[in-house]
């Protein structure tokens, strides 16, 4: 029985990553491959639009997984205020996990696209309105207006982008309790609204 590849597999979970690390523009196609392991060949057999396509399917899969996270915490039933919390110990926690050296792999790509890398804007688009959605849907069913959950999610999505570029500049878990009090002091004043 032939082997199925996992070299497609390989180089997205290299560029996570590595886009993670330094960015998009800071990792170049020779780089994946030995991080992946993977044969040249493979690269065009895979991914037939090179780099920008790895990037892409990357950021649509952290995209989904992340997406997937915030449905399953707002399933849990949790108030908004442990919601937000829950959300920024998490961030904290895969902060320290690489040890300060790596930001969300969404941030670091989307600061270092091109105009050109088209397909890549726009999984990074469709990613994050995806995180947006579910925020959203989930601060409205804990007592937000429609608007104000949708402005909630816009805001949570910057501190935690945010929280996680200052973390590595910092070396410090620090900026995500902060970003956390700030957005449960955003909700509380939304709830009053």
């Amino acid at each position: 029985m032939a082997k199925i590849s996992s070299a497609r597999e390989d180089l997205i979970n290299a560029a996570v990553e590595l886009f993670g690390e330094r960015g998009y523009e800071g990792v170049g196609v020779a780089e994946l491959l030995t991080k992946a392991n993977a044969p040249r060949g493979s690269l065009y057999f895979h991914f037939p639009g090179g780099k920008e396509q790895i990037g892409a399917e990357a950021v649509t899969r952290v995209g989904a997984e992340v997406a997937t996270r915030f449905r399953a915490l707002h399933d849990s039933g949790v108030d908004l205020d442990t919601f937000i919390e829950q959300v920024f110990k998490t961030t904290a926690k895969e902060s320290k996990m690489r040890e300060y050296k790596a930001s969300c792999p969404m941030a670091a790509v989307t600061s270092g696209f091109g105009v050109r890398d088209v397909n890549l804007a726009e999984a990074v688009r469709t990613a994050f309105a995806s995180w947006e959605r579910e925020i959203a849907h989930a601060a409205q069913a804990r007592g937000l207006k429609a608007k104000d959950a949708e402005a909630f999610a816009s805001a949570m999505i910057a501190a935690m982008e945010g929280a996680m570029i200052v973390s590595k500049a910092q070396a410090s878990s620090a900026p995500h309790i902060n970003a956390s009090k700030a957005l449960q002091a955003l909700a509380a004043a939304l709830r009053t609204n």
